[in-house]
C-alpha cells in the first residue's frame, strides 16, 4: 500500500467508525478465545447508533446505561474510545472499574486491540505500563494516553479527561460517589467530549440508582438507556418441533418457579429505539425468549427468580429489587411494575401541573393551574360523578435543600375499588400545599381527606379549615389524660403504633391483589420500604417513604369509611361544584 493510499484509507476510518471496528480491532469470541474482527451485536449497534445521534445534537456524549448481563456494552465503549484515542491527537481516555480482576480483564482486552492492529493505523506505542497506553507525541505523534482505574485507586483529580467510561457503577464501594464526581469533574464541557456510565442494577438507592432516575425523568444533563434481557438474539431458545413449542404455550403461566401469571403478562411486551432510522428497532418477547428465561432461571439463578429480575430485568425498575429486608411482598410488587407499564403503554396517565391559587366569582369557586419546577399531579381516572374517594397527604417542610429534599404527597383512591386514581407529588409550603389539596378534594366530589398532622401537616391542616373551610377533613378523638377530657383534632396523627397498622393493612392489600397502584414513584418507595436494625419500618437509607405514606393513609381511609357501592345512586349536580380546570403544561 503506498502512502496516497494509507492516507485515504485512513481518513475512511476517521469517517466510519464501524469501518475502524471490523477492520483493525480484534476482540477474544466469547467462550473459545479465538481472536475474531470486532463486529457489533445487535445491541452494541443500538448503543452505538444512540451516542453518535447525541453527539452530532449536542456536541457531546453523556450517558448512563442500565442493562442486562453480558450485552457488551463495555466491550463496545471501550473499543470506541480506544479508536477515539489511536486517531487522535491530545486525547486523554480513562476507563475506571469496579475491581482490580475487572479492571486486569478490560486492560487485556485493550492489550489486544493495540497489538493487533494493522501496521497502517498503528501509532508510535511511547509507553506500556500495566494499566496505560502512551501513544507519541514526538515528531508529529499522537501525544495521546489512555489509561485505566479501579475504584478508590490513585486520584484523578485535576486531570484533563477527554473520554472518560465508568463500568458497574453500582458496584462501586464506599466512597464510590465520591470518587465518581471527581471524575465527572475532570470531564472538559463540550469539545466532543463523551462520558459513559453503566452498569447493572445492585439494589435500589446508591448514587448509580439516583443519576438514573434522575436521566429517566429528565432532571439532569445525562441521557438514560434501558437494556432489557430479550432484546439481545443470544439470548433465545428455539424449541424442537411445532408440538413443543404449542405446549409451551398452552402450559405458559402456569409454573410459580417462573413467576405465574408474570410470565404469561411478558409475552408480547415490547421495546423500541429510535437510531435515526425510518422506522424504530422493535424488539419483543417471543415463546423463544421465554424459553430461554426458564433455562436461564434453572441453570445460572438457581431456581431464584428474583435474581434473574436483578441480572435480566424485563424493565427499569424490576432490575433495582430490593432486599430481603423489604416490608412489602416483593412478588407482589413486581408484578405490579409489570402491570403498570403495559398499562402506561395502553393508556398513559394524564400529566398536570397544579393549581396553588384560587380567585372566587359569583356561582361559586373555580381553580386555575399554575406553572410550578417542582411538581405534577398525575391523573389515570377522571372524577366519575357517582364514585367516593379517599384521599391521603403527607406533608414536608417544603424546603428545598437538594435531591434529597422530601415531597409532599397526595394519593386518591377510588373508595370501593381501592384503585389509584390520581397522585399529586410536589415541593412546596405547606400552607400552599393546602390550597392544592383543597382544589383535588373537591374535583374528586369533595372527597374526604385524611392528612398526617406530624410536624408540618398541623400548617396544612389549618389552612385547610379555617381558609378553605374544606367541608370534609378526617380528625381522631383525643382523650387528655390530666382532665379526663376528650376533644377531636384534624387530621392522622402517625405514631409507633399506628404506622404499623396501616402499613400492615397495607401489606395485606397487596399481598390478597386488592388493591390497584398506578404510580411507577409509590411501586419504587414500596420496593424500598424496609424492616430497619432498630425495629423501625422505613425507606432504606437514600430514599424516599412520602408516597408510601400517603397510599397507606388513604387506604385507612378506604376501610374506615368505605364507599357506598350503588352506583346507579342519583348525585345531585351542585355537588360537582366547584370544577377543577385544567390546562396542559404545554398550554402553560
Amino acid at each position: 500500500m503506498d502512502k496516497n493510499q494509507a492516507i485515504e484509507l485512513i481518513k475512511k476510518l476517521q469517517d466510519d467508525p464501524l469501518l475502524y471496528f471490523t477492520h483493525c480491532l480484534k476482540i477474544q469470541k466469547f467462550g473459545t478465545g479465538e481472536l475474531i474482527p470486532f463486529a457489533l451485536n445487535e445491541v452494541q449497534e443500538i448503543m452505538h447508533y444512540m451516542m453518535q445521534r447525541q453527539l452530532e445534537e449536542h456536541d457531546h456524549v453523556r450517558m448512563i446505561v442500565l442493562k442486562a448481563r453480558r450485552f457488551g456494552i463495555s466491550t463496545y465503549v471501550q473499543g470506541r474510545f480506544f479508536r477515539h484515542a489511536a486517531m487522535n491527537h491530545n486525547k486523554v481516555v480513562q476507563i475506571t472499574t469496579h475491581s482490580k480482576a475487572a479492571t486486569d480483564v478490560m486492560f487485556g482486552m485493550t492489550r489486544i486491540m493495540e497489538q493487533n492492529l494493522p501496521e497502517v493505523v498503528k501509532p508510535q506505542l511511547k509507553y506500556s505500563g500495566r494499566r496505560d497506553l502512551h501513544w507519541g507525541g514526538d515528531d508529529g505523534g499522537l501525544n495521546s494516553q489512555y489509561s485505566l482505574s479501579t475504584v478508590g485507586g490513585r486520584e484523578v483529580r485535576g486531570s484533563k479527561i477527554d473520554y472518560l467510561h465508568c463500568s458497574e457503577v453500582a458496584s462501586w464501594s464506599d466512597g464510590g460517589e465520591d470518587y465518581l464526581l471527581g471524575l465527572l469533574n475532570c470531564v472538559v464541557q463540550g469539545f466532543q467530549t463523551e462520558a459513559v456510565i453503566e452498569s447493572t442494577a445492585q439494589g435500589v438507592g446508591g448514587v448509580f440508582h439516583d443519576m438514573y432516575w434522575d436521566a429517566a425523568e429528565g432532571n439532569s444533563g445525562w441521557e438514560a438507556i434501558f437494556f432489557p434481557w430479550y432484546i439481545y438474539s443470544y439470548y433465545q431458545k428455539p424449541f424442537n418441533t411445532e408440538e413443543e413449542k404449542e405446549t409451551f404455550r398452552q402450559e405458559l403461566g402456569e409454573d410459580k418457579r417462573y413467576g405465574g401469571e408474570e410470565e404469561l403478562n411478558l409475552l408480547g411486551q415490547s421495546v423500541s429505539f429510535d437510531i435515526g432510522k425510518e422506522e424504530p428497532v422493535t424488539f419483543e418477547i417471543t415463546l423463544e425468549s421465554l424459553n430461554w428465561r426458564r433455562q436461564c432461571i434453572k441453570t445460572q439463578c438457581q431456581n431464584d427468580l428474583r435474581k434473574f429480575h436483578q441480572e435480566f430485568p424485563t424493565t427499569a425498575r424490576e432490575s433495582f429489587v430490593t432486599t430481603g429486608r423489604g416490608v412489602f411482598f416483593i412478588d407482589n410488587v413486581n408484578k405490579m411494575v409489570l402491570q403498570a407499564e403495559k398499562r402506561q403503554r395502553e393508556t398513559p396517565c394524564e400529566g398536570f401541573h397544579i393549581p396553588v391559587q384560587a380567585w372566587r366569582e359569583r356561582g361559586g369557586e373555580k381553580y386555575i393551574i399554575e406553572a410550578m419546577e417542582d411538581g405534577e399531579l398525575q391523573v389515570w381516572q377522571r372524577p366519575h360523578p357517582k364514585r367516593e374517594y379517599r384521599i391521603g397527604a403527607d406533608v414536608s417542610e417544603g424546603i428545598d435543600v437538594g435531591r434529597d429534599t422530601d415531597w409532599s404527597v397526595a394519593v386518591v383512591l377510588d373508595a370501593i375499588t381501592m384503585d389509584e386514581v390520581a397522585m399529586l407529588r410536589v415541593k412546596i409550603d405547606p400552607d400552599l400545599f393546602a390550597w392544592q389539596l383543597a382544589s383535588l378534594g373537591k374535583w374528586y366530589n369533595k372527597a374526604k381527606l385524611l392528612v398526617e398532622r406530624n410536624n408540618h401537616g398541623l400548617v396544612t391542616l389549618k389552612f385547610l379549615s379555617d381558609v378553605h373551610i374544606y367541608p370534609d377533613i378526617y380528625s381522631e378523638k383525643i382523650l387528655d389524660e390530666r382532665s379526663s377530657r376528650s376533644a377531636r383534632k384534624l387530621g392522622f396523627h402517625t405514631t409507633v403504633k399506628s404506622k404499623p397498622l396501616i402499613i400492615d393493612y397495607l401489606r395485606e392489600l397487596i399481598r390478597e391483589d386488592e388493591i390497584l397502584i398506578k404510580s411507577p414513584k409509590i411501586l419504587d418507595e414500596l420496593q424500598t420500604f424496609v424492616n430497619l436494625p432498630n425495629g423501625k419500618m422505613a425507606a432504606q437509607p437514600g430514599a424516599h417513604d412520602d408516597c408510601v405514606m400517603a397510599l397507606a393513609i388513604a387506604c385507612f381511609g378506604c376501610k374506615m369509611f368505605p364507599g357506598v357501592p350503588d352506583y346507579n345512586k342519583q348525585v345531585n349536580r351542585r355537588h360537582m361544584k366547584p370544577e377543577l380546570k385544567f390546562f396542559s403544561p404545554s398550554a402553560l
